[in-house]
């Protein structure tokens, strides 16, 4: 996730870390999907929360309630966000389980209103650089291929 601070950029067209990547309009927020090269899932909902997942599908990072979270052993940890000798850095510190439980269910209703949206023929999506066949099968494939209950990673990285 980005150092600074900001409003992130657009998404669909600057996103080129994300090989297939696609939008569409969920409640009112601007939801954006992005495929890394080994299938790796992110998603955009508006500026916050996002969720970044790790080619086994599991949960690995995430912004939450502007809050950055980072996966450690099978579990969420808070990032607090310090500058030490002008680098910035994270402190981290364990969640309590009501605060894992709401993120958890955040994400369990974004996962839902996505599979709605995926399979209703009147949605309307963009997809960068014409890849609209590779874009709906592969998310298709994810959201069906994705472990319930969902699962943290052992670490943020890919």
């Amino acid at each position: 996730m980005a150092k600074q601070e900001r409003d992130r950029e657009d998404l669909l067209r600057d996103g080129r870390q994300m090989a297939i990547r696609g939008e569409t309009t969920i409640n009112g927020t601007v939801v954006t999907i992005g495929f890394r090269g080994a299938g790796q899932l992110s998603l955009y909902c508006g500026a916050d929360p996002v969720f970044q997942f790790n080619a086994d599908q599991q949960l690995r990072r995430v912004f939450f309630k502007e809050i950055r979270y980072a996966a450690d052993a099978g579990r969420l940890i808070r990032l607090h966000r310090v500058s030490r000798g002008g680098k910035v850095q994270f402190d981290s510190e364990p969640l309590s389980e009501n605060d894992h439980a709401a993120l958890l269910d955040s994400l369990g209703q974004w996962i839902r209103d996505l599979r709605l949206i995926v399979t209703n023929k009147r949605a309307e999506w963009r997809v960068a650089d014409q890849q609209d066949v590779a874009f709906f099968s592969q998310l298709t494939r994810w959201i069906d291929a994705l472990p319930q209950p969902i699962e943290i990673a052992d670490s943020p990285g890919l």
